[in-house]
């Protein structure tokens, strides 16, 4: 609750001068770029977003919605249109169509994978609506496309974990990774900046296995008792996040393993990765709550729409790792 109110005061402070935070981030496109919107300020207007996700059943997205729900009850001047995609990439490009059918003020949109999604970022920037793409970085390609990116550091994420690895395991040992959905943005974000940082660092680690968890505990469990039947004395894991990690906690108790015995290093910050924490399971956990990034992409979209000013082509949360030292500020947000 401390970190709540600590976070809210902050972004109040935040939006009362975002005209000098925001002014300075502004980023010049390359020649031939497509011409993003211009924010124009308008007082005593109503506001309607359209707001479309991969799905809002997963369960961080599920926090986030409530969460951002609760905070946009506090400005009446705000609509909010929600579209799920249900993991369907044709259903998302024809509810992102039937938000600029309605004109909406602005569009933010999670995708999961951008890619998929680029011929109707263009559709979007030619009906002259600010798109905001928020949660995980969204490929290069869609970076022409978007007003802004607000969310989390995927590659980030990666590279600590991969240090928190590397300074655990002496730089030597066998390790799997657990990933986003093969192909993906995040995937290839999550665990290129792992993989980068073991090059910086020279280390010994070998990749033995790397395979996808789906975001989801059961298939995270199954891919993980299948690596350590074929690495009965795999040294560590890296996970994407703490919600499949519960499946591999799960998978190394039916094994035999025992807290601590198998280094594990994963993003998130979810309820039950900081009680697999306190039992001993993780060395770390990169935090990625979603309360990171409400408060940061209702400040963005509000200083843009009622203030017109120009938002930073990309703001990425502060993300603190959680250790012994500070478990005490992280009771677990979805």
């Amino acid at each position: 609750m401390k970190k709540l109110v600590i976070l809210f005061c902050c972004v109040t402070l935040l939006f009362s001068v975002a005209a000098v935070s925001f002014a300075s981030g502004e980023k010049d496109k390359g020649a031939g770029a497509p011409e993003a919107a211009k924010p124009t300020a308008v007082k005593g207007k109503t506001f309607k977003i359209g707001y479309s996700c991969i799905s809002w059943t997963i369960p961080w997205m599920v926090f986030y919605k409530e969460l951002f729900e609760e905070e946009i009850a506090k400005y009446p001047q705000y609509e909010v249109i929600w579209h799920d995609a249900g993991f369907d990439f044709e259903v998302m490009a024809d509810g992102l169509e039937n938000f600029i059918d309605q004109d909406v003020d602005m569009i933010l949109h999670f995708a999961l994978d951008s890619l998929p999604m680029i011929e109707t970022y263009k559709k979007i920037v030619d009906a002259g609506i600010p798109l905001m793409l928020t949660m995980d970085p969204p490929d290069y390609k869609a970076y022409d496309y978007m007003t802004s990116f607000s969310g989390l550091d995927t590659r980030d994420a990666g590279r600590q974990c991969a240090l928190l690895l590397h300074n655990q395991l002496g730089g030597k040992g066998n390790i799997a990774l657990i990933t986003a959905p093969k192909g993906s943005s995040s995937e290839l974000q999550y665990t290129a900046g792992f993989k980068n940082e073991l090059t910086r660092l020279n280390s010994g680690l070998k990749i033995v296995a790397e395979q996808p968890g789906d975001w989801d505990i059961a298939v995270a469990q199954q891919v993980a008792s299948d690596i350590m039947t074929k690495y009965p004395k795999i040294d560590g894991f890296y996970v994407s996040d703490d919600w499949m990690g519960a499946g591999l906690v799960r998978a190394l108790k039916e094994k035999g393993y025992k807290p601590g015995q198998v280094k594990i290093a994963a993003a998130g910050g979810s309820k039950g990765g900081i009680q697999d924490f306190k039992d001993g399971w993780y060395l770390g956990i990169v935090d990625q709550g979603p309360v990171l990034c409400v408060y940061q992409d209702i400040l963005f979209m509000r200083a843009y729409l009622e203030m017109g000013e120009q938002l930073p082509h990309f703001a990425m949360v502060r993300q603190e790792l959680i250790n012994e030292t500070n478990i005490d500020r992280f009771p677990g947000t979805w």
